[in-house]
């Protein structure tokens, strides 16, 4: 929680859903939420995987009061609010903004050099699997996540 504060998460993302994405879909509950209500709602997102949840399906069984306590509320948000939460967000095509917005900010946690006139940009891709992608050669068997480390991978040359 902290280091979403200390680098400033939370305000890029509610920025990124802005009034102009909205406007146009008055008649949806997310155009009519309070800020509040939507940062609640974007932190029961960012944290699901902190108290253990995979994905918002399992938050029909959670009866911690974790994710409570990190959203600032007195309990945590059910599966159905934010399943409604996603599929507005979905309505609205909000996927765009918020993904740039999360590359940006997490290419902003990765320093870049000092100016150098023939440095290179730098490039990131994160893609969120935790399996390993199959490829020409010989890869390692398994999931990814439950080695608990970064594997090396080979790029293949098109003739």
């Amino acid at each position: 929680m902290a280091a979403a504060q200390q680098t400033a998460l939370l305000p890029r993302l509610e920025s990124a859903l802005s009034l102009s994405l909205l406007t146009p879909h008055p008649s949806l509950r997310l155009a009519r939420a309070q800020p509040s209500t939507v940062r609640c709602q974007l932190l029961t997102l960012i944290f699901l995987e902190a108290v253990g949840l995979r994905r918002t399906w399992d938050l029909r069984g959670y009866t911690g009061q974790t994710l409570a306590l990190l959203t600032s509320r007195r309990l945590a948000h059910g599966y159905r609010h934010t399943e409604r939460f996603l599929a507005e967000l979905a309505q609205v095509e909000a996927h765009e903004p918020l993904t740039r917005t999360l590359a940006t900010w997490t290419a902003s946690l990765w320093k870049p050099q000092p100016d150098v006139a023939d440095s290179p940009v730098p490039v990131f891709y994160i893609d969120g699997h935790r399996k390993a992608v199959y490829a020409d050669h010989l890869i390692p068997r398994g999931l990814v996540g439950r080695l608990e480390k970064i594997l090396g991978c080979r790029v293949s040359r098109l003739a």
